[in-house]
C-alpha cells in the first residue's frame, strides 16, 4: 500500500511540473479515453447482446417452423389413413381371405384408385395392410420388400402398443435393419402404426403401416436449420431417430444431459459440449410427441460480433484521434495568452516598460492580461515620477550649491557680523541677521527633502521677521502652527512660496497696510496648512500660471515669481500622487487663500 502510495506521489509530481499545456492536453485525453471506452464498451455489450436475442430468437424460430412442417407432414399421414381405413374398399379387403377369388380380384382392379392416392404422396416410401382374415397388401417405392404373417405381427411390441391405443395413430422408428413390419427394408423409416376398425362391428379388423423415409425428414430440418451444427430427432423414450452431426457433439451421454437442461417451459438454453459453447434449441411435435434438438456453435453463430468489436475500437480509436487534436487546439488556445505574457514578462524584465500584451477576450486570462497592462502602466507611470523626482532634486542641489557658494564663509561671516552688531549694541541689526542665518541653514537642510514642521515653522517665522523689517509697519503676520503637528514631517519650503507671493501680490503691490496669516492643524488625519492674505488678489489666468509654472517656461511672472510655486504642486505631486490637494482662493481686490493637504500617514516619523 505504501509503495503504491509513493508511486502516486511521484506521479503527481511529475505531472505538476508538467507544462500546462502538456496538463490539459494528458487530461483532456484521459477523460476523452475512458468515456469513449465506456461508450464503447457498453455499444458493444448492448449490440452483442441484442445480436444474440436475435439469433437465438432466429433459431427458436426455425426450430419450431421446422417442427410444425414435421408435424404437418405427419398429421397428413394420419389423416390420410383415416380416410383409407373408413374406404369401403379397404373395409372390405380387411375382412376377405387371401386365398379367395375375390381377394385376387379385388387387389387387382378394386384397389387402383388406392394406389392414385397414394402415388401422389411422394413422401410415402412404404404401405402396408393386414386383414384379420389372413389377407394383406403393400406399396412399396423405395425397393423395401417382404412381409411378414399377421400372426407374427401381433406378437411384437410394435403391434400391442397399437391395439391399445384402438385405432388412433401410433408412431414408431422402424431403423435401417429389417424387421417384424418389413423383412428387406432398404431405407431408415418412420412409421404410422394405427388398427382398422370396422365400421359395422366397431372391432378390430386390421392393421395399417404408412411409412415415410428419414431422408425426407432430414431433408426438412437441413433445409430449415442450415446454420445447426447438430440436429436430432428423438421420440417420446429419448431415443435418436434421425440426426445431422457434423461435430460429434450427439451421443447417448450428451443427448441426456440436453434433455436434463430442456424442458416445456425452457425451450433453448447456452451449454458447454465437449468443450464447446452451444445455443441447445427444442420444439415438440405434436402430433407424435416427438422433439427435434438442434446444437448451434456459437463460435458461429455469433462471429458477427467481431466485427461489431472490429467497428467499436476503430470508433474508439477514431475518437481518440480526434479527441486528440481537439485536445492539442483547446490546450494552444488557451496556453497561448500565457505564453504572450510570459515573453511580454521577459521583455519588461530586460527594460522594455512599454510592453503591452494584446488579448481581446474577457475570460480570467483576459482579466489577468487586463491587470498586467495595468501594473505596467503605473510601473511606467512610477519610473516617471521617480524620475522626475530625481531631476528635481539634482535641480535643487545644483540651485542649492549654485546659492550656497560657500556656506561656512557665509556662515562666518554672518556670525561675525552679528557679534559686531551685538558689540555695537545694535539688537534689530543682530536679529536681522541671525534670522538670515537661520534661513541658509533650513534651505540647505544638508540636502535632505523633508524637515520637520517645527523646522518649517521656524522658517516661515525667520522670513516673516526679515519681511517685517523690510516693510516696517506696513506689514503685519501671525504664524500659528498646532503644537500636535510640530514633529511630523514635511517636504521642505512647500509654505514660504506662497507667503513670498502674498508679500508680492500684497505687501509690495499695495500702499495699504497688509496682514498674511499662516496656519496648521490636523483635518481627519491630514496635515492641514493655511496661508491667506488681504492683498489685492489674482486673477484666474496668473493663479493658473502660478500653479503650473516650470523652469523651462520663460514668462517673466513665472520666472521671478511663479516658479517656486509651481515647483511646490509638482513635488506634491511626485511624492504624495492623489492624496493631496492644492486650492487657490482669490478675488481681484479681496485677497488670496491658500489650502495644502497632505496625509499624517505617508508622513510621519
Amino acid at each position: 500500500m505504501s509503495y503504491l502510495k509513493k508511486r502516486l506521489v511521484k506521479f503527481n509530481i511529475n505531472y505538476m511540473n508538467l507544462s500546462i499545456k502538456n496538463k490539459i492536453l494528458i487530461f483532456y485525453v484521459c477523460i476523452l479515453s475512458i468515456i469513449c471506452l465506456i461508450l464503447g464498451g457498453y455499444s458493444y455489450l448492448v449490440a452483442s447482446k441484442s445480436l444474440k436475442d436475435e439469433v437465438t430468437s432466429i433459431n427458436i424460430k426455425d426450430i419450431n417452423q421446422t417442427a410444425d412442417s414435421i408435424n404437418f407432414l405427419q398429421k397428413d399421414v394420419t389423416d390420410l389413413s383415416t380416410f383409407i381405413c373408413l374406404n369401403p374398399l379397404i373395409q372390405s379387403l380387411v375382412t376377405t381371405n387371401e386365398s379367395s377369388d375375390e381377394y385376387e380380384k379385388f387387389t387387382k382392379y378394386g384397389l387402383e384408385p388406392l394406389n392414385i392416392l397414394l402415388a401422389s404422396k411422394d413422401y410415402i416410401s412404404f404401405i402396408v395392410i393386414y386383414g384379420d382374415k389372413g389377407s394383406k397388401y403393400y406399396l412399396s417405392k423405395d425397393g423395401s420388400n417382404g412381409l411378414s404373417s399377421y400372426d407374427a405381427v401381433k406378437k411384437s411390441e410394435v403391434y400391442k402398443d397399437a391395439h391399445e391405443l384402438k385405432g388412433a395413430p401410433l408412431w414408431v422408428n422402424i431403423g435401417s435393419k429389417n424387421n417384424i413390419l418389413i423383412s428387406d427394408n432398404r431405407s431408415p423409416k418412420i412409421a404410422m402404426v394405427r388398427t382398422i376398425i370396422d365400421t359395422n362391428t366397431l372391432q378390430e379388423s386390421g392393421l395399417m403401416v404408412i411409412c415415410i423415409n428419414t431422408s425426407f425428414i432430414e431433408n426438412l430440418y437441413s433445409q430449415g436449420l442450415k446454420g445447426s451444427d447438430s440436429i436430432a430427432l428423438i421420440d417420446n423414450k429419448n431415443n435418436i431417430i434421425s440426426s445431422k452431426d457434423t461435430k460429434k457433439y450427439l451421443n447417448d451421454t450428451n443427448i441426456n444431459y440436453v434433455f436434463s437442461k430442456l424442458s416445456e417451459v425452457n425451450r433453448y438454453e447456452n451449454l458447454n459440449l465437449s468443450g464447446s459453447d452451444l445455443l441447445a434449441t427444442s420444439s415438440v411435435i405434436k402430433e407424435s410427441n416427438w422433439k427435434l434438438i438442434s446444437l448451434t456453435s456459437q463460435v458461429e453463430m455469433f462471429k458477427s460480433l467481431n466485427s461489431i468489436m472490429t467497428m467499436t475500437l476503430t470508433v474508439i480509436g477514431f475518437c481518440l484521434i480526434i479527441s486528440f487534436f481537439i485536445s492539442i487546439f483547446v490546450s494552444s488556445k488557451l496556453t497561448n495568452p500565457i505564453k504572450q505574457l510570459l515573453a511580454s514578462m521577459r521583455r519588461v524584465k530586460s527594460g522594455n516598460f512599454k510592453e503591452k500584451v494584446d488579448y481581446k477576450f474577457n475570460d480570467e486570462i483576459g482579466m489577468l492580461v487586463y491587470q498586467y497592462n495595468d501594473m505596467i502602466d503605473n510601473i511606467q507611470n512610477l519610473i516617471n515620477r521617480v524620475y522626475k523626482l530625481q531631476l528635481k532634486e539634482k535641480e535643487a542641489e545644483l540651485k542649492a550649491l549654485q546659492a550656497q557658494i560657500n556656506p561656512h564663509f557665509l556662515y562666518n561671516t554672518l556670525d561675525m557680523i552679528f557679534w559686531k552688531s551685538e558689540k555695537a549694541k545694535q539688537t534689530e541689526i543682530s536679529e536681522m541677521v541671525y534670522a538670515l542665518s537661520k534661513l541658509f541653514r533650513t534651505t540647505l537642510n544638508n540636502g535632505q527633502d523633508f524637515i520637520l514642521v517645527k523646522s518649517e515653522k521656524e522658517f516661515i517665522e525667520n522670513y516673516l521677521l526679515l519681511q517685517g523689517k523690510r516693510f516696517r509697519n506696513k506689514l503685519e503676520y501671525s504664524v500659528a502652527i498646532d503644537d500636535d503637528i510640530l514633529c511630523y514631517s514635511i517636504p521642505k519650503l512647500i509654505i514660504q512660496p506662497f507667503v513670498e507671493n502674498a508679500i508680492i501680490h500684497g505687501t509690495e503691490a499695495d500702499s495699504d497696510k497688509s496682514y498674511i496669516s499662516v496656519t496648521g492643524s490636523v483635518v481627519e488625519e491630514n496635515l492641514v496648512f493655511s496661508i491667506e492674505d488681504n492683498g489685492n488678489g489674482i486673477d484666474d489666468e496668473t493663479m493658473n500660471s502660478l500653479l503650473n509654472s516650470n523652469s523651462n517656461n520663460t514668462n517673466h511672472i513665472n520666472k521671478q515669481k511663479g516658479y517656486a510655486i509651481g515647483n511646490v504642486n509638482q513635488r506634491l505631486s511626485l511624492y504624495y500622487g492623489e492624496n493631496y490637494s492644492l486650492n487657490m482662493e482669490s478675488k481681484t481686490g479681496q485677497g488670496t487663500k491658500i489650502m495644502i493637504s497632505i496625509p499624517i500617514k505617508d508622513i510621519s516619523l
